[in-house]
């Protein structure tokens, strides 16, 4: 029996000894799982990290460019009110010179009516041609104010021809 007994000692040190290869085997398991949680948790904190490192960085850099945009669109808003209100301006201004240069004045018009009342009183002939009027007058009949020593004198007065038509 000793043979016996050599064999379930034998058999008692094998199973002790698989006990201590499990429980160093389970050690070992959570030492693994632990290091594997450690890592991948390292892994996922680096990660994390770099991503919001990237997002801050690309988010500046969003934001840099939304604000140059906004500027510029300001600048350009800027410059296109000024375009339209200065062509407005010089538009305005065209049109009062443009009244100012072709609409007579009142005593211009009072004038020109009082011209005319008086020539109404004469049997003038009056014609227009190419936008300008004419009056017929008698060539020979023509008068210079101007003292007899001038040699060239003009002569801007002449004598109407009064015919009836």
């Amino acid at each position: 029996m000793s043979n016996q007994n050599d064999l379930d000692d034998q058999l008692y040190i094998l199973l002790a000894s698989m006990k201590e290869y499990r429980e160093a085997i389970a050690d070992d398991n959570k030492r693994l799982e632990q290091f594997y949680n450690h890592v991948a948790s390292g892994v996922l904190d680096k990660a994390e990290k770099s991503l919001e490192n990237a997002n801050k960085k690309h988010t500046g850099a969003l934001n840099n460019s939304i604000q140059a945009l906004n500027e510029a669109t300001h600048r350009l808003n800027l410059k296109l009110i000024i375009i339209f209100a200065s062509t407005f301006v010089a538009v305005m201004m065209v049109f009062i010179l443009a009244i100012f240069l072709y609409i007579p004045s009142k005593d211009e018009i009072d004038e020109r009516r009082a011209d005319m009342a008086v020539l109404k009183k004469y049997p003038l002939q009056i014609r227009e041609s190419d936008g300008e009027t004419l009056v017929r007058i008698m060539r020979k009949n023509c008068y210079s104010f101007e003292p007899s020593s001038v040699k060239e004198k003009t002569y801007d007065w002449c004598q109407i021809d009064p015919k009836k038509y």
